[in-house]
């Protein structure tokens, strides 16, 4: 469950400090050198999103943030850790993210980046897979303390098609064709491929 991450602030800022001078605020922060909690304020402004991940007991596990520029209609610069390594609540508040984003907010276009040799990596390649997204990797771009190189990866989704809905299954108009793809359950429009 999504809760408004001042509510635990206090824990989310002590996790943190936890994890400073570790390969985990490497994965977190970008770089080796730089020990870094969220400024979680009690006055939020419209375009920057935070949330606790809490569990049934109102346990913190987990934290994700992000931005929205509302005017490109972009959703961007996301935050996510989980403090109970493989809470499988991380992941379904990521995917509960990503379909508010999508859905309700309808916007153009998701980006997040990861550092190389993040052991999530695997589940944010399926992600992108599933909503035919697009994997950059920029090669040896962040230098950690034991002088191995690591990757910047650019994750992007661009989500025009997704969010018409006046597009069916194997639709051909104009010669196009219109595929889908299954979300909970449900069919959503994907993406064309002209013929």
């Amino acid at each position: 469950m999504l809760k408004p991450a001042i509510l635990y602030k206090d824990q989310i800022e002590k996790y943190f400090r936890e994890i400073y001078y570790t390969e985990d605020m490497l994965f977190e922060t970008g770089c080796c050198n730089e020990n870094w909690t969220p400024n979680i304020s009690d006055n939020t402004s419209n375009d920057m999103f935070q949330f606790a991940i809490v569990d049934s007991e109102d346990e913190c596990v987990g934290y994700i943030s992000f931005r929205v520029d509302w005017y490109a209609s972009n959703a961007y610069n996301f935050g996510l850790i989980s403090f109970d390594r493989g809470n499988f609540l991380v992941g379904k508040a990521l995917q509960e993210v990503m379909n508010k984003l999508i859905y309700e907010f309808k916007l153009h276009r998701i980006e997040w980046r990861m550092v190389g040799g993040n052991p999530v990596e695997r589940h944010y390649d399926k992600f992108c897979s599933k909503y035919n997204g697009t994997k950059h990797i920029l090669h040896d771009v962040i230098k950690d303390v034991s002088g191995n190189y690591h990757d910047n990866i650019i994750y992007e989704i661009i989500l025009d098609d997704i969010n018409n809905d006046t597009k069916v299954d194997n639709n051909e108009s104009n010669g196009n064709r219109y595929k889908r793809v299954k979300v909970d359950g449900v069919y959503h429009p994907l993406y064309k491929n002209s013929l």
